[in-house]
């Protein structure tokens, strides 16, 4: 602690740009000022921030009935009338006008200039309108508020500027009448040429103002400016200037002409400055075709002209002369330019070698300043020879405006551009003239040379200031040996150093001083400034260490390697005192504090540095040590992430059967459920439903598919009846007889009867499966096959088979009570047959294999006999024994599985009944059967996720319940690899719904964090919420509430699905699957992520049950379970802002421009703002701090309207695209709430004008953004108009190869919504209507973001194929195949390209997913180099883009 103290008497704490800057501000204020920084150092943002208080006092003045004024910014060139007009625009919300002297013609009435001050509160203009408009009293000088003179040292003799002041402002008594506020900025206010005391009190003098400037320019080294290394390029003496044969020839046809001795002056200078090939191309370039007309014009203009008359002959020579000029040099074969002394000079070359070995042009932007255009133009043009090896160099030039004979300019929208390539890096070097030096501005670049030397010192310091990049250089270049041109740059270094020096002996109110000017004096004379000790060390902190501590503090935040962080302080007048606060980087957990009131600046500046410790160290990020304790900090707080691996696996308990079926003993009433298909033909046989009898109701669960093969499906219903079934105990023997019949003769299990073990039963039906059982209320008896009940109970085992008719054998059940694999339906008796006849080829094997039929002969005697070798061959052939002709019955394993194929063997047969066995159940009873154990399965599956369910409390929709707690493969939640194990037929898996639920948990916690810790900052909720939403916390929760037992991991098995409980007397028990992957003892393997993800899905599935409701409450419970955390106690929505307490700055009196804003806000989004003080917040950028205001920075609101808009996006995609996977619905959301889209959608809105901020540089890189997404914008546009659509047909995707926009753009959409939520008392629905307002046309088509999104092969070939190659016919088909020698569980799956109904190419994986993954990837191998012809007649495509664009990707190939 002792050394803190010594170093904060001895060191002195280097203030950041912006106290500096706030302190300008505050000074602009209170008088007027002539700023006075360096190029790049923040002067724009001053003029903004102080037309943004003008204006806003404007507003209050109005308000007060005080006649209305206006604001002018005025410059000296008319391209810095557009440059600062777009600035202004892009970050002012109130009206800004533009006007130059182009406009002359209209701005000289007086009816225009009161309609224009009417319409608004700033204008933009050159000097010599205001002027000329003060002449003519169209506008007075006492309706002027305020005066900003740009590049102010002009300000002398008859420059508009001085007249302005000296004519109409000094007239003016400042007493009588209202004088307007006055801002000059300038980089010099004095040429060196002559006394700077001197000149500086002229300048102060004429513009009635202080110059007001930086002492210790050290400042800014710690910013984003830096001052470049200088050297010098030299270069060899030139040789004297020459004529060249092509100048002769030329001087010998028009060298008399007036309108050409420019040129011709130039063209023989050029000779010594650059060489004689430039000499002669400045010909090439000035005297084409079309400047040759021009230049007959103006010879034929200066004839007309002249005080002496000459005759039509004379000029019609003069012209013909002109005209045989411009043929000779048009004939005139220049040579392609070479690096030597005859056709380069030596400065040339000097140059070249300069840019050779100082310039990397991967890297680096260059700006080589030149005095003439023309020289601008030759070495452009130069660079650009192919001769010269500089292709690298992408070299472009910079003129002013105007043109005259022989030497051109550019216009405007050429100056414009020109910048804006060098901005995007579509250029990496300018040739510029002086209008690069000063105003106009110039995207920061890394290096300069002056081709031709600063005359003046301003041109020095201003030139030089267009190097801001680090590590920047700055070159002159010298004649060797020319002590004259050395003694100049000499001169304006030594110019610079006396005006530093000049600077410094201004008095004390002169100087922007910062917080630390005479501190010690000034704590000195503080009577009552606070101290701190900590009682366990004895550490102290002081007014004066505050500031050292800070600053430690301050370092040891995160930041990248070449940033250097030092608090900002903002101090500001309030009456007779001062009020600081100080503002920390982002990265900091405190990010602003207010100390107490001082008289003055210093004190107030400790104070807030001595508040903003105890603040830090009451939350333990200063020891007591008072040492920063951020550092140790950081990794505890990025373990509040408490991610978990999807890799670490455990083995739980699985439930297997439901809770309802443990409830056993003789029922004495039943309730009945009907099993039915929607399409009872697809099962190609008669079929009649059943019913299931269980003890307690079941609940009514969503339809299901089963699979038959041949694209045959159906739709299984199971519609629970209402009323219970009263049951005598011979009716229970009946119905459990048919359950026991149903189980031996179908699946070859026999049980011991057991009623009272049952845990259902099932039951024959009366009707069809289209009769409406909704209908059936207390009749349920009724529905029951009674008759067929008693039957079957009265008729003996098996069908008595001897001397029976042939009508006996048709349509019958057969089984085989010695292989259950073998099942067959009767057709009829073939009289035609006998047993010894050959049976049909392609019939399945019987279970004993080789061995069984081994020797045996091929007839339908053997075939019909399944017994083993040994034992048939005791038995005696019986001729005459009836042939049946029948069908076997294939086995299916799984008909939830739509892969799932029915062995491919021959069904028809003939059949001897020695040993088989005709059953008594009737066939439809059978058919129907056979769909029990899926029907079971997915019905003990429902029950069992809804049982999970209700010992949740949460009453979820059945579907959905089922669909989140389904995991299908080993690794479900890696949605990016390809899925190992999966478990085929078990539905929808949780992905979708996790997407879900998991943006709704975020907004949920967020909106709770929010409301009940409303003084917390950004990086604290930040961790707070990861506390509530983190993985790790969910699978705890998860485990506490036994959720994991219920997650349905298993697909269906069919040696499993039989009831639990009863004694098997005959067939096999599940003993093959016993302990393998843990599904026959009850347990099963997850990961610990998937048990997380499980409750995200639940969350899901909460929010999808009341959907249509239009309520969040059941979500809002699930969030709560999960969580299980004193942050989220909510049960429903409206609990939310029950725990909001409205902060008492949010419901103050707002002033007359905070209800403005909400004003404007209303009229552009149509949402009128209860409170105008929560919306400027939302406007409020970090580094303008509270103090003004007093009302917080956008980052709260910022974090809340992030999740916000997070979940709307989701909730539309997920709804959009029913069917696409959740990679590709995440890779999409990141276009939806990318800062790319966000910074167009702010742009577009006009949300960037309403921003308060304080940051040097943002308001012009605000500026240049907004000018570039409305350049992409209008070029959408047009492209649609010339594609016939309507401009209001543009492709909404036009923002994407747009630059990256200011992360502020992108943070104050963010915080808008954040603010529109809580204003409308959290009314989502509002939230909501701004995203369809507002969002959704953009992404009315979210195929045109998928290159955006990823190039997700799926995607991307569906793309290529129909925005490229615009074809509608194609498909990726997948089917599962057989791998030789696997077991029947490990199928693989096949996908195949299909172009035009053949396939082009094919993949085979564990999935269809990856199938088409790999088949994508392989048939765009194949497409990639392949023209659109080539395509079309390679795959014989007819297909027009209309087609194609009808078509839907995701109809072909969705990415699943």
């Amino acid at each position: 602690m002792y050394t803190l103290v010594r170093e904060a008497e001895s060191e002195k704490i280097i203030s950041s740009p912006r106290e500096y800057q706030t302190e300008l501000f505050e000074r602009a204020k209170q008088k007027n000022i002539i700023a006075v920084l360096d190029t790049g150092t923040g002067k724009t943002l001053i003029a903004a921030l102080l037309l943004r208080h003008t204006v806003e006092q404007e507003l209050e003045d109005r308000n007060a009935g005080k006649p209305p004024r206006i604001s002018f910014f005025l410059v000296d060139k008319v391209a810095l009338v557009h440059q600062q007009y777009e600035v202004l625009k892009a970050n002012l919300d109130y009206p800004v006008q533009r006007f130059h002297g182009d406009l002359r013609s209209a701005t000289f009435t007086l009816d225009f200039w009161q309609q224009k001050t009417e319409e608004s509160m700033v204008i933009v203009c050159t000097a010599e309108i205001l002027l000329s408009c003060l002449h003519h009293s169209f506008i007075k000088m006492e309706r002027i508020n305020l005066l900003i003179f740009d590049e102010a040292h002009h300000t002398k003799k008859n420059h508009p500027y001085a007249r302005i002041i000296k004519d109409f402002y000094a007239s003016l008594e400042e007493g009588e009448q209202r004088r307007p506020r006055i801002l000059g900025m300038t980089a010099s206010p004095v040429d060196a040429k002559t006394d700077i005391t001197t000149a500086a009190a002229k300048l102060e003098g004429l513009l009635h103002s202080e110059i007001a400037t930086v002492g210790d320019i050290s400042v800014f080294a710690k910013a984003s400016i830096n001052r470049p290394i200088e050297d010098l390029i030299e270069y060899s003496m030139p040789p004297e200037p020459f004529e060249t044969p092509l100048w002769q020839k030329l001087h010998n046809l028009v060298g008399h002409n007036e309108v050409l001795r420019r040129l011709f002056t130039y063209s023989r200078a050029c000779t010594a400055e650059m060489g004689r090939w430039c000499a002669d191309r400045v010909w090439k370039m000035c005297l084409t075709e079309q400047e040759a007309l021009k230049l007959e014009a103006k010879t034929e203009r200066n004839f007309t002209s002249g005080k002496v008359q000459f005759p039509i002959a004379a000029l019609d020579a003069e012209r013909l002369a002109v005209r045989e000029a411009y043929q000779v040099v048009a004939n005139y074969s220049l040579p392609s330019p070479e690096r030597n002394p005859f056709h380069l000079s030596n400065k040339v070359e000097a140059l070249i070698g300069a840019l050779r070995e100082h310039f990397n042009p991967a890297k680096d932007k260059c700006i080589i300043f030149v005095e003439q255009r023309l020289t601008a133009m030759l070495l452009t043009d130069l660079v650009k020879q192919e001769s010269m090896k500089l292709s690298d160099i992408k070299a472009g030039m910079l003129l002013g405006t105007g043109s005259d004979s022989g030497d051109m300019g550019m216009t405007l929208k050429d100056q414009f551009v020109t910048m804006h390539q060098f901005r995007n890096g579509d250029l990496n070097c300018i040739f510029a003239t002086s209008v690069g030096e000063e105003g106009i501005d110039i995207p920061d670049c890394n290096m300069i040379i002056r081709f031709d030397l600063c005359k003046t010192m301003i041109q020095y310091i201003q030139s030089r200031g267009r190097a801001r990049r680090k590590d920047s250089k700055f070159f002159h270049m010298v004649e060797f040996t020319n002590h004259g041109q050395l003694q100049s740059v000499f001169d304006n270094e030594d110019s610079e150093a006396r005006l530093r020096k000049f600077y410094n002996t201004l008095s004390e109110d002169r100087l922007l001083t910062g917080g630390d000017f005479k501190i010690d004096y000034f704590l000195s004379k503080e009577k009552s400034y606070r101290t701190y000790t900590v009682p366990s060390t004895g550490a102290k902190l002081t007014y004066k260490s505050s500031l050292t501590i800070l600053a430690n503090f301050v370092s040891t935040l995160p930041r990248p390697l070449d940033a250097i962080y030092t608090p900002d302080y903002i101090v500001r007048n309030v009456g007779r005192e001062f009020e600081c606060e100080v503002l920390l980087p982002d990265t900091s957990p405190i990010k602003s504090a207010i100390g107490r009131r001082a008289t003055n600046k210093q004190v107030a500046k400790c104070s807030a540095a001595f508040e903003m410790c105890l603040q830090l160290k009451k939350k333990k990020y200063l020891d007591d040590y008072l040492q920063s304790t951020f550092t140790k900090k950081l990794p505890s707080m990025r373990n509040a992430q408490l991610a978990i691996s999807s890799k670490k696996r455990a083995e739980y308990h699985m439930r297997t059967k439901p809770e309802i079926w443990d409830s056993r003993g003789i029922p004495e009433r039943l309730f009945v459920t009907i099993l039915k298909t929607s399409s009872p033909e697809a099962l190609e046989r008669p079929s009649r439903p059943l019913a299931i009898l269980t003890r307690h109701p079941l609940p009514r669960i969503a339809k299901f598919p089963l699979f038959f093969g041949h694209q045959r499906t159906s739709d299984v219903e199971c519609v629970p009846l209402p009323c219970a079934l009263q049951t005598a105990l011979e009716e229970i023997e009946r119905i459990n007889q048919f359950t026991l019949r149903i189980f031996d003769d179908v699946f070859s299990k026999e049980y011991r009867s057991d009623p009272e073990k049952m845990p259902y039963f099932f039951a024959p039906l009366k009707y069809a499966h289209n009769f409406d059982f909704s209908n059936i209320t207390d009749e349920i008896r009724t529905v029951i096959d009674w008759e067929c009940l008693t039957m079957l109970q009265n008729t003996a085992r098996y069908l008595e088979l001897e001397d029976q008719t042939d009508e006996t054998f048709k349509d019958r059940f057969v089984i085989d009570p010695h292989d259950g694999s073998r099942k067959f339906y009767t057709v009829r008796r073939r009289q035609d047959l006998k047993p010894t006849d050959p049976e049909l080829p392609g019939l399945p094997r019987k279970q004993g294999g080789k061995k069984a039929i081994r020797e045996a002969p091929k007839d339908i005697w053997n075939f019909s006999i399944s017994l083993w070798s040994k034992t048939r061959s005791k038995l005696t052939v019986r001729h005459d024994l009836p042939v049946i002709e029948a069908e076997y019955i294939p086995l299916r394993r799984n008909l939830l599985d739509e892969l799932d194929r029915r062995e491919d063997v021959q069904l028809k047969c003939y059949l001897v009944f020695e040993t088989l066995k005709l059953s008594a159940l009737p066939v439809d009873i059978v058919a129907m059967a056979y769909n029990l154990p899926a029907i079971v399965y997915k019905l003990e599956t429902n029950l069992i996720v809804l049982e999970a369910c209700k010992s949740l409390a949460l009453d979820i929709r059945p579907d959905l319940a089922l669909e989140a707690m389904t995991k299908d493969s080993d690794n479900t939640e890696e949605h990016s690899e390809e899925q190992i194990n999966i478990q085929r037929g078990m539905g929808k898996n949780y992905e979708r719904l996790e997407f879900l639920g998991d943006s709704f948990l975020k907004m949920s916690t967020t909106i709770a964090l929010f409301s009940q810790i409303p003084d917390s900052n950004e990086f604290q909720y930040h961790v707070d919420r990861m506390l509530l939403i983190c993985n790790k916390n969910l699978f705890n929760n998860a485990l506490n509430l036994k959720l994991e037992e219920s997650i349905r991991s298993k697909g269906f098995n069919r040696r499993i699905w039989y009831p639990d409980g009863l004694e098997l007397l005959r067939g096999k028990q599940n003993t093959s699957i016993m302990g393998r992957k843990g599904t026959g003892r009850g347990v099963h393997t997850l990961a610990d992520k998937s048990i997380a993800d499980v409750c995200e899905a639940l969350i899901g599935a909460s929010y999808l049950t009341t959907y249509e409701q239009g309520s969040f409450d059941l979500a809002i419970q699930a969030v709560t379970k999960f969580v299980n955390h004193p942050n989220h106690k909510m049960m429903k929505h409206e609990d939310y802002y029950a725990a909001y307490k409205i902060p008492e700055w949010q419901s103050a009196e707002p002033t007359a421009v905070q209800r403005e804003v909400a004003r404007q806000i209303e009229e552009k989004l149509g949402y009128k703002f209860t409170y105008p003080r929560l919306l400027r917040s939302a406007f409020m950028h970090p580094s303008y701090g509270t103090i003004y205001e007093r009302i917080p920075n956008y980052q709260r609101l910022e974090f809340l309207g992030d999740s916000l808009l997070d979940m709307v996006c989701v909730d539309f995609l997920f709804h959009r695209y029913p069917s696409a996977d959740p990679q590709w619905l995440t890779e999409h959301k990141m276009a939806m709430v990318s800062n790319q889209f966000l910074g167009c959608l702010c742009v577009s809105l006009g949300l960037q004008t309403h921003m308060l901020s304080m940051t040097g540089g943002l308001q012009r890189e605000i500026a240049e953004y907004a000018a570039a997404i409305t350049e992409a914008r209008k070029a959408a546009e047009e492209e649609a108009e010339s594609a016939n659509l309507g401009r209001a047909s543009y492709a909404r995707n036009f923002w994407v190869e747009v630059q990256k926009p200011p992360k502020a753009l992108p943070d104050i959409v963010e915080s808008y919504i954040g603010a529109l939520f809580v204003d409308s008392k959290f009314d989502y629905s509002e939230v909501q209507r701004f995203f369809d307002a507002h969002m959704r046309p953009y992404f009315e088509d979210m195929h045109i973001y998928d290159t955006f999104a990823s190039r997700h092969p799926v995607t991307f070939l569906a793309n290529m194929l129909q925005l490229h190659f615009h074809c509608a016919d194609w498909r990726l088909m997948i089917q599962e195949i057989a791998v030789e020698g696997a077991p029947l569980d490990h199928a693989q799956v096949l996908c195949g390209v299909l172009i035009h109904g053949q396939v082009r190419e094919h993949a085979t994986a564990a999935s269809g997913r990856y199938a088409k993954i790999a088949a994508a990837k392989k048939i765009m191998g194949t497409l990639q180099n392949m023209s659109v012809e080539e395509y079309k007649r390679k795959y014989g495509c007819g297909c027009s883009p209309e087609e194609a664009q009808a078509s839907d990707p995701l109809a072909h190939a969705t990415a699943v």
